[in-house]
């Protein structure tokens, strides 16, 4: 009977941001049939988007998160750009976000990290763009902790089914994001097999191995040459074997220079790296690359960042501390940055943003 149970998304999404139940790294507590209704609801929306899709600014592009829970609060709580404060459009309700990947494994809150994303995906469809991280692969999340979480906290079996629901969920996931037409957006990078935007959109979902298609396994795997290398400099546009991942290949900048140029594009943004500032740029700027997790694994002393878009189309970067608070870095076209919430002030805001929510919801029940 249970799996016959009514899911309310707006419930879950109380139970999710309610700063009772998550400060102080407290876990949620689930059952298998509302993450298989989650998992199930979610995926139809994915089936229905493009493989690239697409975002007017302004919004907001997140880098990976890895099961790191409270700083995925956070950073959905944050006031961003000035013209969105001055249009009171802050926290998770009202702003825009093209998520980059990479939510679950390494941290030990990625069920929590995954349900959140859904839910607000279900919520507030237009509002949120999901791209598929290379953890969103059955392979990897298996290995690196995510099937290992689920099966510790529902048990073996439910655990083991709710792991396949959502790796068949994310196999529906877009892989790539173009934002205001000029900024591409993927998990990992570039791909001797990307000529257009027409060659993202031509990829046929579901894609349950990514390595049965190049063009997706490079834009979940594929990274910058590292630094100081003769490749990174080289005149032409270079794609080597990726050996650091075993797969996949490495792109130098004259490949960033020649993809803008041939889609017509201004940057591109990725993921995929942790960086210790929490970005890098690569190629003149016109490759950023964003990692959003702050004190990752709880082993290093990076920094997180977030990528916002104004509505002209310059770019600016929040600089997440290791420890609770914001720094505002200054670079080329960078916009104003805030202070993150501490865990009270994100209380607050939590409470706020999940009355907006509500009203939302009873407004567009109305006008139905």
């Amino acid at each position: 009977m249970a799996e016959e149970r009514q899911f309310e998304v707006l419930d879950f999404l109380k139970r999710h941001l309610h700063a009772k139940n998550w400060i102080n790294y407290r876990e949620q507590t689930y059952e298998k049939w509302e993450l298989v209704h989650l998992a199930e609801m979610v995926r139809e929306i994915f089936r229905d988007e493009s493989t690239l899709e697409t975002m007017s600014p302004p919004c907001t592009i997140v880098g990976d998160i890895h099961g790191q829970y409270v700083d995925l609060v956070r950073l959905l709580n944050m006031r961003l750009t000035k013209e969105e404060t001055k249009q009171k459009k802050t926290g998770f309700s009202s702003n825009r976000f093209v998520f980059l990947g990479d939510y679950v494994d390494r941290g030990s809150h990625s069920i929590e990290c995954i349900a959140l994303m859904f839910a607000l995906k279900i919520h507030y469809p237009k509002n949120y763009i999901l791209l598929r991280g290379n953890h969103e692969t059955r392979a990897i999340n298996f290995a690196y902790g995510f099937k290992e979480e689920l099966t510790i906290k529902l048990g073996e079996a439910d655990g083991a089914e709710v792991w396949e629901k959502l790796n068949e969920t994310f196999s529906y996931m877009p892989l790539a994001a173009l934002v205001g037409g000029k900024i591409l957006c993927m998990h990992g990078g570039l791909s001797p097999d990307l000529n257009s935007l027409d060659d993202i959109k031509k990829i046929v979902r579901p894609i349950v191995d990514v390595a049965t298609n190049r063009l997706a396994q490079d834009l979940l795997w594929s990274d910058p040459t590292p630094d100081q290398t003769l490749a990174t400099l080289h005149k032409d546009p270079l794609y080597n074997k990726n050996g650091v991942r075993g797969l996949s290949c490495t792109f130098n900048e004259a490949a960033v220079r020649e993809t803008c140029k041939k889609l017509k594009i201004l940057k591109i943004v990725r993921a995929h790296q942790m960086v210790p500032d929490g970005f890098k740029f690569f190629a003149d700027k016109q490759l950023i690359t964003i990692f959003s997790a702050p004190r990752y694994m709880n082993e290093t002393d990076n920094r997180g960042a977030v990528l916002t878009v104004r509505t002209d189309g310059k770019v600016g970067i929040i600089q997440m501390k290791n420890t609770k608070g914001m720094k505002q870095n200054v670079e080329d076209e960078i916009t104003r940055g805030d202070d993150l919430p501490t865990n009270q002030s994100a209380k607050k805001k939590s409470e706020s943003m999940l009355k907006t929510a509500q009203s939302s919801s009873s407004k567009s029940k109305t006008q139905e």
